[in-house]
């Protein structure tokens, strides 16, 4: 299972996932699901939890996700930058999304730990199961 496909089944509505999955593997139905990612990313709240505004910047974000499992590089899943669908180191990563202005989703630990990143100035949210 990719990193694009356990995050749709650990984080997202049973009724989204599929076409979630069915459309990142499109190449161009990917860049239509990716324009309005930043807008509305339809995840579970039970698994969800707001980053506050002081927390929100790189730097921080990567104490809070390494402080969760997370481990030195990540998948990444954003709408006009090359590193969609790519596997970054997680400060990397971060760094381009956190000045991105669209949507991204970070896939630290399949299934188990992402970041998403609505369109700005919207707060991050950081997505965590610890159980199955």
């Amino acid at each position: 299972m990719t990193h694009e496909e356990a995050f749709a089944k650990a984080f997202l509505p049973s009724e989204k996932r599929a076409r979630f999955i069915q459309l990142l593997a499109a190449p161009r139905r990917r860049q239509e699901m990716l324009s309005q990612l930043g807008r509305h990313l339809p995840y579970l709240p039970d698994y969800a939890t707001l980053v506050p505004g002081e927390q929100d910047f790189p730097d921080e974000l990567m104490k809070l996700l390494t402080g969760k499992g997370a481990g030195p590089t990540c998948h990444v899943i954003v709408h006009g930058l090359k590193a969609d669908g790519r596997d970054l180191p997680l400060r990397e990563a971060l760094q381009q999304i956190c000045l991105h202005r669209s949507g991204a989703i970070l896939s630290c630990l399949p299934g188990r730990l992402a970041f998403y990143k609505p369109e700005s100035p919207a707060p991050g949210v950081i997505l965590e199961r610890t159980g199955p």
